[in-house]
Formats: structure tokens, sequence, C-alpha cells
């Protein structure tokens, strides 16, 4: 089963009225595990070390890359290992990751750093995950996976909007539109569009001479641009601080600064009409999801009278209801999903007394309010119940709800049996 993925891709109704545009879609890529796309690369990384026999794990990078691993290598009982170096930022890494291994590598000036830390990992029996090496085509695949989806959910995408870094990103989904257009997945081909610093933009131009290793990525990205018909745009930082604010404003979505790229270039662009999609590195819905399972903290009749209301119409009575609800907090787990205070979803998750025989726990019942379609809300809710019931769980799903079923195979749920119920 991948943790990662399926994110999000709700269509931006507000956006679009205000911008008097025909459709745009949202890519919400914070709703990984840890909150960014790069999740769908850290879990590939990590299953193919673990495939190659690797129990150990050297990570080289940001924190947001150490973030990343260390969430998978955890679920796949991998052991991680950091590097210690005498810097401000390192230092923060050490106090951030505590439940890792730290060690010293001696880095001898005048060499390539990232050369130097693979050799100790080979000497180590270590598998090496640098945020700079190499591995084009596991972190190609990895990235695919999103266009793949975008192409399950939309026939006609006028456009895919991202943001670019060394370039992977752009071929990454490059590929994958053209294969979705071969399997005809969808009708047309896409531009591709990619926001981008303006200061890189300058540099692509005028690159220094005395930077080879920044040349070198410089001119791989305008080669991946120019071989993909990216349209690039250079966006100034003003550009990223409006954007943040306005889609906070107009949709709930929380994005980091740095991360606003593709918006940024969307608003700043005239547009053709049709369908157009915005990836959203960490955009992530504001919803938070909280479990209650205590009874000081539960309003039973608020919960059960919520329950009802959000599953209609496959509600059941108001005593099957409550004993789940009672159920579930002596042994299970209850998840609400709020905004602003308000209940937009709630989860309950019963213990069903067994431990090998059926699946220990059962998703007794799951429901969203009406508005948030596409948002995360449910898939947010899965997320936490699979998380907290190590995947040992089931549900029952009415036959009609087709929608409902697609939802729970893509995150991993398999159909088993066909439930039968004695009435006389």
């Amino acid at each position: 089963m991948h943790l990662s993925g399926q994110t999000p891709l709700f269509r931006a109704k507000n956006l679009e009225k205000y911008l008097g545009i025909e459709s745009i879609y949202l890519k919400l890529e914070g709703a990984n595990p840890t909150g960014h796309k790069n999740d769908r690369i850290a879990e590939a990384l990590c299953k193919y070390a673990k495939t190659k026999g690797y129990e150990k794990l050297l990570i080289h990078g940001s924190e947001r890359y150490y973030k990343s691993i260390i969430y998978f290598a955890d679920y796949l009982e991998l052991e991680c290992y950091g590097q210690v170096i005498k810097s401000d930022l390192n230092i923060s890494k050490k106090k951030q990751f505590q439940n890792i291994n730290w060690i010293d590598i001696k880095i001898k000036k005048n060499e390539d750093e990232v050369t130097q830390i693979e050799n100790y990992a080979k000497e180590n029996g270590m598998f090496l995950l640098s945020e700079w090496e190499k591995k084009p085509f596991i972190r190609s695949l990895a990235i695919q996976s999103i266009m793949e989806e975008i192409s399950q959910k939309l026939k006609s995408p006028t456009s895919v909007w991202s943001q670019a870094k060394g370039g992977y990103t752009v071929m990454s989904l490059y590929h994958q539109i053209m294969r979705s257009w071969i399997d005809e997945d969808i009708d047309t081909m896409p531009e591709l569009h990619c926001g981008v610093s303006k200061l890189v933009v300058d540099k692509m131009s005028d690159t220094p001479q005395n930077q080879p290793k920044f040349k070198e990525i410089l001119e791989g990205m305008q080669s991946i641009m120019a071989n993909t018909e990216t349209i690039i745009h250079s966006i100034e930082e003003e550009k990223l601080t409006e954007a943040v604010k306005l889609i906070k404003k107009l949709e709930n979505v929380t994005i980091s600064k740095n991360e606003a790229y593709s918006l940024a270039a969307f608003l700043d662009s005239e547009h053709k009409e049709g369908t157009h999609v915005i990836l959203l590195n960490d955009g992530r819905s504001d919803i938070e999801i909280k479990e209650i399972s205590k009874l000081p903290d539960i309003d039973m009749d608020e919960i059960v009278k919520s329950t009802r209301e959000l599953l209609q119409p496959y509600h059941d009575s108001y005593e099957e209801t409550i004993d789940a609800v009672k159920k579930a907090v002596k042994l299970g787990y209850i998840f609400t999903a709020k905004r602003n205070n308000k209940i937009e979803g709630i989860c309950i998750i019963v213990h069903m007394g067994f431990e090998d025989f059926i699946p220990t726990y059962h998703l007794a019942y799951i429901g969203v309010k009406s508005g948030n379609a596409g948002r995360g809300v449910a898939t947010s809710l899965i997320n936490a119940a699979v998380d907290k019931t190590g995947g040992k769980m089931s549900l029952h799903v009415d036959i009609p709800n087709k929608r409902a079923k697609k939802l729970y195979e893509k995150m991993g749920f398999v159909h088993c049996y066909d439930r039968m119920l004695y009435k006389g």
C-alpha cells in the first residue's frame, strides 16, 4: 500500500469567480504524510533501499528532506543516520530529529562533498539518500503519479502549472502526459507552465563562470524546458506573498511562500478558456484532523447527531449509531475534521475484539459535509484511521455508492466478501 499520493484535486470555484475563468483545479500535495510533494519520492527511495537489502540509510539534504525520509524509513523499519557538520543548519537538524543516529563524517576541502559521503556510505554498508544525488528513474516515476492522478479525473486539461528547481518535476509530468495521451486517458495535450524565481531566470542568461555546478544545473533545466515545450514564468518575491494570501482567503488553502511559484505564475498570466490545473507542492486544505477518544472530550449527542447528518442518505438508526460511538469511545477511535472549529467530517472506528481472525478494527462510519468534494477531507480522515490502526481495518460500502468504493480502492482497500444479513 502507498502511504503517499492520492492527494486531493479539487475545483477552486471561488478562485474561478475571482478571475473569471471557466475551470480551475488545485492539486494539494500538502496532504501527503509529512506535507509535501517530495513524500512521493521519499517513499519510493526508501522502498528501493529495502528491496536492495539495506537496513541502514544515510540521509544528506535539507530539513524538509530529512522529515520525509525519516517518516517512510520508520514505517519500513529502516535505521536512519544523519551527517554531523558544524553549521547552524545541521545543529538545527540534530535538535529536530533526535530519534536518528548522528555521525561525524570528516569532509575534505576542495573535494566533492556528495562523493565523499557516498564513499562513506559504501564503506559502512549504508544506502545513501542524498537530496542532490541523481536517481532520475525513481524520482521520475514517483512524480509521474501526480499527473496520472490528474488524468484519472480530468479528460481534457488545458494547462498544468508547476514550479522548477532542477527540472525533474516538469520532465516527469511531461512523460506521464505523453503516456496518458497515447493510452487515450486524456483527449488533449495540456500546455506545461512553470513558475521560476526571477533571480534564477536572470542567471539563465548570464550564469557566473565561477559557479560550474550551478551553471550545470541551470543548463540542464533550460534543456528540459525546451524539450518539453514548457513555458517559463519569471516570478518576483512580492507576487508569492500575494498568491499565498489570496488562496488562503478564497479557498481556505494554506501554502508556504517558497512553494507558491506555480500559483503566482498562474495569477500573473492571461489564460485560454478551458480547464487549468495548479500543482501546489505543500498546499493543503485548512482542515484540522483531531482524535477524540476520551469521554471528557466527547459530547456524545453532538457526535451522534453529526454522524447521522453527515452520512445521509447512508445513516443508520439513532440506536445503532450511538452503540457504535460508545464502542469507539471504549476500544476504538473517533476522528473529526474541523474548519474554523466547525465539523466538516467525522470517522468512527470500532474494535472488533479479534487480532487475527478478522481485521482488528472496523471503520463503522465516515461522513463529509457537502461542499467538500475533492478537498481531501475524507482522504485525511482515512489516512488518520489507517495510521492509527496500522491498516488492520475493514469497512462496509453500499454497492450503489461507486464514488466511495473508488476512493477506498485507491487508498488500498480491496473487495473481499459480500455481506449478508439474516432477516428471518
